[in-house]
């Protein structure tokens, strides 16, 4: 069993190394990282990453944040091998909480002229770690936000804010697991509770971390995942 891993808004899987190197005892793990130089839209995205699915072993598919509609999208079509879909700090339509950056309300304020590479790292890093903002990671962080493309990131932006996969994830077969972070301070539990109420059979686990739940606390997503799979594996 493989997991594939479908990154967050920065599309580039730089900061998931832990959260790669936690699952490695139980699971080969590696990301679908998208184009940095085109803005595509979540329908383009799971056209990019569908291309790209493995076709020769069981996996679990894993949507990060942002890249949950992709994942659900990707899961509705039900591609052969798909053992499972994984939703990680995600949404099905825009985030709801008007405190959040990630609110519809928001996004059409400034998502459209924000140059996103210059925001800064101290304030992404209080809305993505929280209290988990180390030194460390928010040198980490920093150099992310500086090889983004404004553009690409804008264009990502005003898909979160008119994003609704709720037909699709109906039409999702495969089992499912929702990771919470109790800490989120951009995608609150309603989220989770929306996505539920159309997939009533999926199992949700709540971890405390930050939105940046794979980064903050690998160890326990990687054993949350780890013993769904194990139990996936004792159903079949």
């Amino acid at each position: 069993m493989r997991c594939i891993v479908l990154p967050g808004m920065d599309g580039t899987g730089a900061l998931l190394d832990d959260f790669i190197a936690a699952m490695a005892p139980r699971l080969a793990t590696s990301v679908i990282a998208y184009p940095r130089d085109r803005a595509l839209g979540y329908d383009e995205l799971a056209d990019f990453a569908r291309s790209r699915l493995p076709l020769d072993a069981p996996y679990l598919l894993l949507g990060e944040s942002f890249s949950g509609p992709v994942a659900i999208r990707l899961a509705a079509r039900r591609p052969p091998r798909l053992a499972g879909l994984v939703l990680c700090a995600t949404f099905a339509r825009p985030p709801r909480p008007p405190w959040s950056p990630l609110h519809a309300g928001a996004l059409s304020r400034w998502g459209g002229i924000v140059p996103v590479n210059r925001i800064p790292t101290a304030l992404a890093a209080a809305f993505m770690l929280g209290s988990w903002a180390t030194p460390q990671w928010r040198a980490r962080l920093g150099a992310v936000l500086e090889g983004l493309d404004p553009a690409v990131i804008r264009h990502r932006l005003r898909e979160v804010g008119t994003v609704d996969v709720g037909a699709q994830l109906r039409e999702v077969t495969c089992p499912l697991l929702y990771l919470q972070a109790s800490r989120d301070r951009l995608v609150s539990a309603g989220s989770r509770r929306w996505i539920e109420r159309i997939a009533p059979g999926m199992r949700c686990v709540e971890i405390e971390a930050p939105h940046f739940l794979l980064q903050a606390r690998p160890e326990l997503a990687a054993r949350a995942i780890d013993r769904w799979c194990e139990e996936l594996i004792e159903a079949a």
